[in-house]
């Protein structure tokens, strides 16, 4: 019997998505496949970017499709087709085909029938079939990089000249372009507004000119403001350190003279510790950590320092923080605790060391390692592993879009020796410290780090009693909620027992080649994948990780950085260890040089840009690429989203009240995944 098959066929909208070449398509199903059909109409340019084409298949009754193979004769330049969806109807039935990946010039692509499938439901042995040569393609295609190569940091992608990148994983360009081209125009748009006259580098007045062309960062009318500064550690770019003491820290020799007129009056320190009103930032973790030390062909040697510093901040009787101590080390005898009462230029140094601390902890650690680098092994197991109708792998994809690419990238350009992070990091240079930093950071790690409430809970700040503002924890504890809720609830469609994820290969599968290449079974909360709600527990996390906290720790560093005096990655000078000394020639001289600004300014600016085909978890319209269509599935992502509207609307009615508003964590600016 003859069947009349209508193929709807949408090509993405990306630039250069579409093709010139001869597309031909068999359809296979399971009672045998079609011949080739040429996809051609006549008078009409096929398979533009962002078209749908629709094209009329006849031919005997195959059954029930289990995939469309697609072969792309073309060549040359743009001989590639991006190609988003399938919907293939005949009178009564329907089958849909998402794939969202290129068919490359001169190949042939299976793209198999969506409907979401554990393995161990797979009834027909041809899907069977497809699903294991797809994962065979796969894992050639995404190896794994050598142990050697990643010694003491998570797992990665191998990517040689002779296996590069797939095409499918490329970097997008963002709105400006890539974030080199947005680098490069930076520096551009600040040389062509600076002062033709050369005059003597002052950092801390002339920094305003590079903003003759480029947007000022907010801050850089009130960066040198206590309060301002103290505001950074609940809503700025690392807004994960401050923990709620109940002592003093040791070999913090702060007294009560020392801080006098800085507390409530008639209150004590030891008082205020007691209440719950002195908080902690910490950055111990650099004190073992090698720093900038390099000499010239000259002989000259240059050093840069982000010591292991320390702060207090004491929540007043208005409800908001303030800095009331600041040590630069940790030896009691040696680093002197400032505070508000010394001199106007020690404690402004003591405030900018302190927050070059926290960059360099902040950049290497709470950015790039507990981001970027751990996420990465999940991506690889997912693509090497998962089949696109596994519903683990339909839940994660959207989430993993350019984050190899850009992973790679960072790699290359900023941490490898010559990188930009040579150039303006304390931690740069010869003996490479910012690697050390990231590999000390990896081996105190474990995914439950990344889970929001235990991790505030530890530090003593989850009670809004304790700690009245704190937009971050407010913020990103409702976006948890509904991200755990919406993965319990995909998982919970497919998985009726644990039995039924015991007994499914593909996850299992996942699960070795996870803890074999790319994350030790002690970074994970089980040692095996044996119960629905440890791998709820588990992709939750991630999903939250290189959405929700990626977001927090990277969009402000424009903001954040930009105004370089807020907020140094190098000082050029030791940390002061006397009081009274310091003029402001000398912090012209601790901050970093015009050209190491330069590039902090162009580098933060970059790495807060938004791509031109960013998804968000919040996405106006709705989510661009479409996975599931079972009407269960789409009921739990609408409740997903329903819960995201509630938290944006939320967010936006505290900004509204706010003198510095928190838009990060806005569910409607929140990418769904690391693309930068």
């Amino acid at each position: 019997m003859t069947v009349e098959y209508t193929l709807t066929i949408r090509t993405s909208s990306k630039l250069g998505a579409g093709t010139n070449a001869a597309i031909s398509v068999v359809l296979m199903g399971t009672k045998g496949e079609s011949p080739p059909h040429l996809l051609d109409k006549r008078f009409h340019n096929d398979f533009e970017a962002g078209a749908v084409d629709a094209y009329v298949v006849k031919t005997e009754d195959v059954g029930d499709l289990l995939l469309l193979r697609f072969t792309n004769a073309g060549g040359g330049v743009g001989g590639d087709w991006l190609l988003d969806s399938v919907m293939v109807t005949t009178p009564g039935k329907h089958w849909f085909f998402p794939y969202y990946r290129w068919v490359l010039a001169k190949t042939t692509a299976d793209v198999l029938e969506g409907t979401a499938r554990l393995p161990q439901h797979v009834q027909h042995e041809r899907e069977r079939a497809a699903r294991s040569e797809l994962l065979q393609a796969r894992q050639r295609m995404y190896p794994w990089r050598p142990a050697e190569a990643t010694a003491g940091l998570p797992g990665a992608l191998d990517i040689t000249e002779a296996r590069p990148l797939p095409k499918d994983e490329l970097y997008r360009g963002l709105v400006d372009g890539s974030y080199e081209v947005v680098i490069a125009k930076t520096l551009a748009a600040i040389k062509l507004h600076m002062p033709v006259l050369s005059k003597a580098w002052n950092g801390l007045v002339d920094i305003f000119d590079f903003f003759k062309g480029i947007e000022l960062p907010g801050l850089a009318r009130r960066w040198q403001d206590d309060y301002e500064f103290a505001r950074q550690a609940v809503q700025g770019i690392s807004p994960v350190h401050i923990q709620s003491i109940t002592a003093l820290p040791d070999g913090m020799p702060v007294t009560e003279d020392a801080v006098k007129g800085q507390l409530s009056p008639g209150m004590t320190l030891e008082q205020a510790v007691a209440a719950r009103r002195v908080f902690l930032l910490d950055f111990e973790i650099l004190g073992d950590v090698p720093m900038f030390k390099k000499t010239d062909k000259d002989g000259v040697e240059e050093r840069r320092w982000a010591p292991a510093s320390r702060c207090l901040l004491y929540l007043d009787d208005t409800q908001q923080l303030r800095p009331i101590a600041i040590q630069l080390g940790r030896d009691p005898e040696l680093d002197p605790v400032f505070t508000p009462n010394d001199s106007p230029h020690d404690w402004l140094a003591a405030k900018i060391y302190l927050r070059c601390s926290e960059g360099n902890a902040h950049q290497m650690v709470g950015h790039a390692l507990r981001t970027h680098f751990v996420a990465e092994p999940f991506v690889m197991a997912t693509m090497r592993n998962l089949p696109d109708p596994h519903p683990v792998y339909k839940l994660l994809r959207r989430h993993f879009r350019y984050t190899l690419a850009i992973n790679e990238g960072a790699r290359k350009g900023l941490l490898d020796a010559g990188g930009v992070f040579d150039d303006i990091i304390a931690t740069g240079g010869p003996d490479q410290g910012h690697l050390f930093l990231g590999k000390k950071g990896y081996k105190a790690w474990t995914l439950a780090d990344n889970k929001p409430r235990p991790d505030i809970e530890r530090r003593g700040v989850l009670d809004p009693a304790v700690l009245p503002h704190y937009p971050y924890r407010d913020d990103a504890l409702l976006l948890w909620d509904a991200l755990e809720e919406y993965v319990g609830g995909v998982l919970g469609a497919f998985y009726k027992s644990d039995e039924d994820l015991v007994r499914d290969t593909d996850m299992q599968r996942w699960w070795k080649d996870l803890t074999e290449h790319g994350l030790p079974v002690d970074k994970l909360p089980c040692a095996e994948l044996k119960r629905v709600a440890e791998l709820t527990d588990i992709l939750a996390t991630v999903l939250f990780t290189v959405s929700v906290q990626h977001a927090a720790v990277n969009y402000l560093q424009y903001e954040h950085y930009a105004f370089v005096p807020n907020a140094p990655l190098c000082m050029r000078q030791a940390p002061p260890r006397k009081k009274g000394v310091l003029g402001e020639k000398d912090i012209e001289a601790m901050i970093p040089s015009k050209t190491q600004m330069l590039w902090q300014v162009a580098v933060g600016r970059a790495l807060s840009s938004f791509g031109d085909d960013e998804e968000y978890l919040l996405h106006e319209g709705g989510w661009r690429e479409d996975y599931f269509q079972e009407p269960e599935l789409i009921a739990i992502r609408d409740r997903f989203h329903a819960r995201l509207r509630a938290q944006s609307e939320a967010v936006k009615a505290r900004n509204a009240k706010s003198a510095v508003p928190y838009t990060v964590l806005q569910a409607d600016r929140i990418p769904c995944g690391i693309t930068v």
